[in-house]
């Protein structure tokens, strides 16, 4: 999907104006409020943090907090699951797990909770056997094949991490499909264990890929890319450091006594005083910066030795700032400095300028500025292109501030006001279960025809299955469901990167105006819920990807009040929807299956994985819910072929469950 570009709003609409009156609103009074609690809160969590550390010395705090970390609870761990099926993928596991663990420390700790806060304890003993399992060789008195074992790896996810080891585990399926076997490898990893450490999923299994191969991948998610990233402010901030950095660098050499030792061997003027006295008082903050963050934090105390030791290794004393202000009240000195600087203008003037002037119609002439980079029409021709154009995208930017408000409030609290006919009390044990395999082809065919993405294509079958969930569960048809979106890569999954991407809150709609079973209907709906999301929901985005990267709720809001809110709102959404698009560049997988945990309120969580040439359904949910959840994944396959014969696509059928790496499966076998 497109991005939409930066464009220029009505400044004289009413709506416009109804929304800098709410903006004028919001500064007035809701961030001096964020800015005083921003501090309360980052000072009361350090003094809460600095007595629990004091309680229990032994423990290793976990000091970054986080959405997740606020909405977990007992019955809710916050594990990832990653299901793979591969050649070769168990080979030296144990080997890769040893190694592993035994360079990243947290894997060989517990998680636990101390007053209010995670922390990690040192394990007496730790091995690596307690976390890597190995599948026994039948599941309820039946061999595992491609019939139950779906049963059997949700069996597997009900059952809690043990809270006596590091929350993580790898376990091993042995699977016959056809009279093949087949392995598996199931990883399930808590959220803080991957966060803290930095990790990914695979980084579990002894997997072999070259991090080439994922530089150039492109998607059309819906999910990502809300608004165009800004090109001319970067350009223009990196041409400006750059500038700066090189006229700084000259001044460090022409004034930095450090530098220039024979500064101090004749008596100084008060404007080279000056010029150091700067030096010292940047170099002074730039220590106290370097020590704020290793230790987060900085005592006032602390500020007055580092300026003093600075100003002692460049020799600058109140007798040096006392002799140079005497110097600069010496007559023949004055006398001296406007002597040499009329020479200077003298020189400049007659011989200099003439020079210059020649210069700058030559590069005025020129086609090529940058030939001549001293001259001011080449640092004009550079720089007034560049700030225009980032005047611009400042100006589309402020617009979309001001929008910002209104636009977040109308959408998580106003909008949509329906019961959620998903919310239960969850046990916190998840159940999962994923679809057959359906080819991206039949997709790129519909696409063809109706003009739709591939993902609204997912979309609609999904809410056709979702549909058969309600009927057959008993419940009654809601007008539409509410759920947060999220788009994560498959290098996400394999190669850690550090992508600041967002959710999206997005209405299905289950009943639409015209006819209740028309899945053409459904996919028009879902497009135009889509594009108005798209349009509306780009701080959003922008928030909870800046939430996910730097932690800006946490550190503003109480826990206790986020908390609260969270909760309403995962009530509202009842669904957490992750679509994982990209190629998979990686050697001996032939499939995998992605789910992120529900968290909060939200009991179902719904992941569309693309892997090569096939789409997954996968689905992980509370387990009171099951087993009428694998409905969903049971009917996304058949609502899938009915869109495609509802708009003149020919039959297709499934892939077939075949263990060969040509057609790689998990099906059940439905």
């Amino acid at each position: 999907m497109a991005n939409p570009n930066f464009d220029l709003l009505d400044v004289v609409g009413v709506p416009y104006l109804f929304n800098i009156g709410f903006l004028v609103l919001f500064v007035t009074l809701v961030l001096p409020a964020l800015l005083l609690s921003y501090l309360v809160v980052k000072w009361s969590r350090r003094c809460w943090l600095s007595f629990v550390k004091w309680k229990h010395p032994h423990c290793t705090f976990v000091v970054e907090n986080s959405i997740r970390s606020i909405l977990d609870q007992g019955r809710n761990q916050g594990i990832y699951t990653l299901l793979v099926q591969g050649s070769s993928i168990t080979d030296n596991l144990r080997r890769h797990l040893v190694q592993l663990s035994s360079s990243i420390t947290c894997m060989r700790m517990s998680l636990t909770t101390k007053w209010g806060l995670y922390a990690w304890e040192n394990l007496e003993e730790f091995s690596v056997d307690n976390h890597l399992l190995i599948s026994p060789c039948s599941f309820k008195g039946r061999a595992i094949t491609e019939s139950n074992i779906q049963e059997y790896v949700s069996d597997v996810t009900q059952k809690f991490l043990p809270s006596n080891h590091s929350p993580w585990q790898v376990l091993v399926i042995n699977c016959f499909m056809r009279g093949v076997e087949n392995q598996f490898c199931l990883v399930r990893v808590h959220h803080l264990l991957l966060r803290q450490e930095n990790l990914t999923l695979a980084d579990f299994l002894p997997l072999k890929f070259s991090q080439e191969n994922w530089i150039c991948q492109e998607t059309d998610s819906p999910f990502t890319n809300l608004y165009s990233e800004p090109s001319a402010l970067p350009r223009l901030h990196q041409k400006l450091t750059e500038s700066f950095s090189n006229t700084w660098n000259e001044f460090l050499c022409n004034n930095d006594p450090m530098e220039r030792p024979e500064i101090f061997k004749k008596q100084i003027g008060l404007l080279l005083c000056v010029k150091i006295g700067v030096l010292v008082m940047v170099s002074t903050m730039k220590v106290l910066t370097r020590n704020y963050r290793k230790v987060e934090g900085l005592r006032i105390t602390e500020i007055l030795p580092v300026l003093q030791r600075e100003a002692r290794v460049r020799n600058f004393t109140l007798r040096v700032v006392s002799n140079a202000f005497l110097t600069s009240l010496n007559p023949l000195q004055f006398s001296r400095f406007v002597i040499s600087w009329i020479w200077y203008l003298v020189v400049t003037l007659s011989l200099k300028m003439p020079i210059l002037i020649l210069r700058e119609l030559k590069a005025l002439k020129s086609h090529h500025k940058h030939y001549y980079p001293d001259t001011l029409t080449s640092v004009l021709s550079c720089y007034l292109p560049l700030i225009f154009q980032a005047a611009l995208e400042l100006f589309s930017i402020t617009a979309k501030v001001v929008e910002a408000p209104k636009a977040i409030i109308e959408e998580l609290f106003l909008k949509h006001a329906q019961n959620n006919l998903l919310q239960i009390s969850p046990c916190g044990r998840k159940v999962v279960a994923w679809s057959e395999e359906v080819s991206t082809e039949i997709l790129s065919k519909i696409s063809s025809v109706t003009g739709a993405n591939e993902t609204e294509i997912l979309l609609t079958a999904t809410v056709d299955s979702l549909k058969e969930y309600f009927r057959h569960s008993g419940l009654e048809i809601p007008e539409e469901v509410l759920a947060t979106a999220k788009f994560v890569s498959q290098r996400a999954l394999f190669v850690q990167n550090h992508e600041a991407r967002g959710l999206v809150c997005l209405a299905l709609p289950t009943r639409t105006p015209l006819f209740e079973d028309d899945l053409i209907e459904i996919l028009q709906v879902i497009q135009r819920n889509i594009q108005d999301a798209r349009s509306t929901q780009n701080a959003i985005y922008a928030i909870t990807g800046a939430e996910i990267s730097f932690g800006l709720l946490t550190s503003c809001l109480p826990s206790t009040l986020l908390k609260l809110l969270l909760n309403h709102l995962t009530r509202r959404y009842s669904i957490s929807l992750t679509h994982v698009d990209g190629d998979l560049p990686v050697e001996g997988v032939h499939t995998a299956v992605y789910w992120r945990p529900p968290q909060g309120n939200c009991s179902m969580s719904m992941t569309l994985h693309r892997h090569g040439n096939g789409v997954r359904l996968g689905v992980m949910g509370d387990a009171m819910i099951g087993p009428q959840h694998t409905i969903i994944t049971k009917t996304f396959p058949k609502s899938l072929q009915n869109l495609a014969l509802a708009v003149g696509v020919p039959k297709y059928t499934s892939r077939s469950p075949s263990p060969t790496p040509v057609s790689p499966t998990t099906s059940p076998g439905y």
